[in-house]
């Protein structure tokens, strides 16, 4: 903000942002993790779960989320634990033992590859693959070829919610991109692309290579935008007001995991 610099990001989630001074130079083309927070609760109750431990990483992107889920989750369920861990201490078996003492039905977990594959192994030794886990998108697309018995534990007892979209313009986009490159886009892929476009669009409408003008035309192009990853529109913190979350689980099919969707939420 001090030197007029536009800032633009397909990946930060953090709620925080949003209340920060410089906001006004920031936008995102990912919704804020207060939309994921929303959507994990969402799944939480609407299959009924009654008594919910919480596992986050004591991180921005856990706390994050871990604030949101517990307001949403308010005087719905009964949280029996809210714990956060060090993602870089890689052994939690003290926190899994807690989680294990309180009994609950389902446990909202906020992790990346690395600690989860930790966590989830650790858990299915503990026998915690008996209760139904509901994980942020920070471990989806996790490789299988990590740990067994985590990926075990995955296909055993998770499920979770991670930023998606549906129609021809995704469509489209996955098939350039595996042709282009062998795979399929990973997380954040579509948004990275999409604030591409949109930068460029807003550089084109300003005529000019200044901040502040190019800040100002983004809210111009960035209002019911067609992205490839949904419909876009920033408010007037440049947060993205919408998003559509997949459900997935994993599955084991001939001897391979991979993931599988099971459901849509549109906030």
């Amino acid at each position: 903000k001090e030197r007029g610099v536009l800032f633009v990001s397909p990946s930060a989630t953090s709620p925080a942002i949003s209340e920060e001074p410089w906001t006004d130079f920031a936008f995102r083309t990912t919704p804020s993790d207060t939309l994921q927070g929303k959507a994990l609760a969402q799944v939480i109750t609407e299959r009924g779960f009654r008594k919910v431990a919480i596992l986050v990483m004591d991180n921005a992107y856990g706390v994050g989320i871990e604030v949101v889920a517990e307001e949403e989750l308010k005087d719905k369920v009964d949280i029996v634990a809210s714990i956060r861990y060090d993602p870089a201490k890689l052994d939690y078996l003290t926190e899994l033992g807690i989680i294990k003492d309180k009994k609950p039905d389902a446990v909202l977990h906020v992790g990346y590859h690395d600690d989860a594959a930790v966590v989830y192994r650790q858990a299915l030794e503990l026998g915690l693959d008996a209760i139904q886990w509901i994980a942020a998108e920070g471990v989806y697309g996790f490789d299988f070829k990590i740990s067994e018995d985590a990926s075990e534990f995955m296909r055993k007892a998770v499920i979770g919610t991670g930023l998606t979209a549906v129609g021809p313009a995704q469509d489209e986009f996955r098939a350039a991109y595996k042709k282009e490159f062998g795979v399929d886009p990973g997380v954040y892929c579509d948004t990275a692309y999409d604030a591409v476009k949109l930068l460029a669009l807003a550089i084109e409408k300003a005529g000019v290579y200044d901040g502040a003008k190019i800040r100002d035309a983004l809210w111009e192009v960035g209002k019911e935008y067609a992205g490839v990853s949904g419909t876009i529109t920033f408010d007037e913190k440049g947060d993205r007001v919408s998003g559509t979350y997949k459900v997935w689980k994993v599955d084991l099919v001939e001897g391979e995991y991979s993931w599988e969707r099971i459901g849509l939420i549109s906030l």
